[in-house]
């Protein structure tokens, strides 16, 4: 589910956990798409899936859909923008690009490989390519650092270490600025099934600055989503209920929000046979 963008939103790539590779049982919806931050996994091979968000209008005991919900709205209340990505036959993402409610491109990320890893990413907005990333990998294909670098000039602007994968207890990733200064680090917590449970965002004395708490249901998906301030206070708290299509991929989700309001999310999904 889409929920509050932490740090510096335009840099997508800067809380990007380990893309594995990927068995045929499923596709990791994460890394350059608005699921970055909760690295969702979804059934089978997914060649593309695209994501639009209603506001939901009460009907009895359920919500129906509303109108589209508005760029600037997106904006305020902290969630993400619609969105379609697509993936290879091997899972890799290829392309996401982000909406507006009028169906207007927002920006892109476009992936490129070399010997079948990931190897660049683009950012483009505004027709406009911004920035891009160049992805190292280890030899099981697993991205180890990103380096980010303004693309006109091709200076190098940050850069992210990574260590772990979701295939592990910890995945430490640590931030730095051009100069190879430490700027913090996230810490991800993944169970047994690769899923996501808890993630932090620390400052490099190891301070807290913000955590988040995931709960799933029994199909994989999140349920509820719990984040807190730097002293553990609860900052905001999400409830989900889905439909799913024939593969267990949700198609519709009604996201409850503590603040007050209340969000419906369809998806669209194309497969490779």
């Amino acid at each position: 589910m889409k929920k509050l963008i932490f740090l510096l939103a335009l840099i997508v790539f800067a809380i990007s956990s380990c893309m594995e590779k990927k068995p045929a049982s499923f596709t990791r919806l994460g890394n350059f798409t608005p699921y970055q931050a909760y690295m969702e996994k979804l059934n089978g091979k997914v060649e593309s899936v695209a994501e639009k968000g209603y506001w939901a209008i009460p009907e009895g005991d359920t919500y129906i859909k509303g109108a589209r919900i508005k760029k600037h709205e997106f904006d305020s209340i902290g969630y993400t923008y619609d969105y379609k990505a697509t993936f290879d036959i091997d899972g890799d993402l290829v392309s996401c690009t982000t909406f507006d409610e009028n169906d207007n491109e927002v920006n892109n990320w476009s992936i490129s490989k070399v010997n079948n890893m990931p190897a660049r990413a683009e950012y483009k907005s505004n027709d406009t390519v911004r920035f891009h990333v160049l992805i190292t990998c280890d030899e099981s294909g697993n991205p180890v650092m990103y380096e980010q670098f303004s693309h006109l000039a091709d200076t190098l602007v940050a850069k992210v270490e990574i260590k772990g994968s979701e295939i592990n207890d910890t995945t430490i990733i640590k931030y730095y600025n051009f100069k190879g200064e430490p700027r913090g680090k996230d810490l991800r917590v993944y169970n047994e099934l690769g899923l996501l449970t808890n993630s932090g965002n620390f400052m490099n004395d190891g301070t807290p600055v913000q955590t988040y708490d995931l709960v799933y249901n029994d199909k994989g998906f999140q349920a509820e989503a719990t984040f807190f301030d730097k002293d553990k206070n609860v900052t905001g708290k999400t409830h989900a209920t889905y439909e799913y299509d024939e593969k267990g991929n949700w198609t519709k989700l009604i996201c409850k929000d503590d603040r007050g309001f209340t969000e419906i999310c369809e998806r669209v999904y194309t497969y490779f046979e």
